[in-house]
């Protein structure tokens, strides 16, 4: 139905991302003690969930679909959900990361399917849709903190004293990035009078500058970006399989979601003007990511792991401060296409770290994804690598993004000499094996053809864009030069 008042179309399928996972976890919450029982309901949730999300995403074509609610209106807030090229995206990958970690759960965790993780995981997902919706930042909020809460649980329960230590780590940041970003909403709601992005337009400079930064650090706990990235390794190496999936798949993707819409979004003139700063942090983060990847125990693959994804949260920073439509877009294509491979290697990494096992296709396999996941060309990385690359203004950085990258590549790849020398250990089991292939003709397919994300993203990002200054991109030019 289309709003005559705003032109936006209005879909029941954007409440229906919402209720449906929390539906289901209310379900599966009433199914404790029958783990078949809730198999079969996560099951097909899931195949619903899929169905709607495909249906919404080969239907999108307005330039936005929204949904209004009233929400604590004395603060100025309310309920705005707004699918959108980028948003919808997100969804999608969201989906896909979602199967991934049912799949885990259910068939791939040593002591079998637990239903209070099950029902976890749908109420990240649940929490993770109106994150990825919201164009109010107090709702993002809650929403934000809903997940991290959730995600911490499902990182320890039923798991070892290292699992729950992670999960304990995981939730004090999750939480301390909450508050920065209720803070944020909180200034913006007293001098604007409201949360909601479109009428932030217009705020005290002060006031933004102390909000975006607040938004900045929020995000940067979620990408992450060092110093504040202590929580990743542990997370990497214990707590649940689904719980530790949707981190590495989800978590840290929708921390570029952040930054787009609630820092470029809300502060293009904030951000231009400090363009140095994120360009550098997140080049530095890159650097010292590749130089820990290669010093990790060689049989320390789920750490390896984890660094190589601290440097991907650099390189994304340095693509949204490039400020100019490819690198931005850039950055996204990028940072949604790191979900399937990473968490692929991840489980991997997981159950080759768990049975000691070793043979040359693993070794192949394992190869495989980590040139997937460093960018190699013809993979669904190599676009949005390429663009931020090549889109970079100063000479240098272009060349410390390329030499910490090949860097990580070697990281990645120099256990598969160890893999492949002794045949030993169990076969990969038929549940990961399949899931292994699956991932891979989806990251060799999208690599071959970006176009479809390509076509819907960029209008979204030209509009993130456009209230950027004019002379921002010449400015940061000459800041750069060597």
């Amino acid at each position: 139905m289309v709003d005559p008042d705003g032109g936006h179309l209005v879909s029941p399928a954007t409440t229906c991302l919402i209720l449906l996972p929390i539906g289901t976890a209310a379900v599966l919450a009433c199914l404790a003690g029958r783990r078949l029982a809730a198999e079969i309901v996560a099951g097909g949730s899931l195949c619903a969930h899929v169905i709607l999300v495909v249906a919404l995403y080969l239907t999108y074509a307005a330039p936005r679909s929204a949904l209004e609610a009233s929400w604590l209106p004395a603060l100025g807030s309310q309920i705005l959900l707004a699918v959108d090229g980028i948003s919808i995206h997100a969804i999608l990958v969201l989906t896909a990361v979602f199967v991934v970690a049912v799949i885990a759960e259910i068939r791939l965790q040593a002591e079998g399917a637990s239903v209070p993780r099950l029902a976890l995981i749908f109420v990240v997902v649940a929490a993770m849709d109106l994150f990825l919706l919201s164009h109010d930042v107090l709702s993002a909020a809650a929403a934000h903190g809903t997940a991290g809460l959730a995600l911490a649980a499902l990182l320890g329960i039923g798991t070892d004293l290292a699992g729950r230590s992670a999960a304990r780590r995981f939730a004090s940041w999750a939480v301390a990035g909450t508050i920065l970003l209720s803070t944020s909403a909180a200034i913006l709601s007293a001098v604007a009078g409201s949360t909601v992005i479109d009428d932030l337009t217009h705020i005290d400079p002060g006031a933004a500058r102390f909000a975006a930064s607040l938004l900045a650090l929020a995000m940067a706990m979620q990408l992450p970006l060092i110093p504040l990235h202590t929580w990743l390794a542990p997370v990497a190496a214990a707590g649940s399989l689904a719980g530790r999936t949707l981190v590495f798949g989800a978590w840290c993707a929708a921390g570029v979601i952040g930054l787009l819409r609630y820092g470029l979004g809300l502060f293009p003139d904030l951000l231009a003007y400090a363009a140095p700063v994120p360009l550098y942090w997140g080049t530095a983060t890159l650097a010292y990511a590749a130089l820990l990847a290669v010093a990790q125990r060689e049989q320390d693959l789920p750490r390896r792991l984890s660094w190589v994804t601290l440097g991907a949260g650099g390189l994304l920073l340095v693509g949204v401060a490039g400020l100019e439509t490819s690198v931005v877009l850039g950055a996204w294509l990028y940072a949604s296409a790191q979900a399937l491979p990473r968490v692929a290697l991840l489980l991997l990494a997981q159950w080759i770290t768990h049975t000691g096992a070793r043979r040359g296709t693993l070794a192949a396999i394992w190869a495989t994804l980590a040139l997937v996941l460093v960018a190699a060309p013809g993979a669904s990385l190599f676009p949005g690598w390429l663009l931020v690359v090549t889109g970079t203004a100063s000479p240098v950085v272009a060349g410390i993004l390329m030499l910490a990258t090949v860097t990580m590549a070697f990281a990645l790849l120099v256990p598969t000499v160890r893999l492949a020398r002794v045949r030993t250990g169990p076969g990969l089991p038929v549940p990961l094996s399949r899931l292994l292939v699956a991932v891979l003709a989806v990251v060799l397919l999208t690599g071959w053809f970006p176009g479809s994300f390509v076509d819907r993203t960029r209008p979204d990002v030209e509009g993130l864009l456009e209230r950027v200054p004019p002379t921002a991109t010449a400015a940061q030019v000459t800041e750069e030069a060597p």
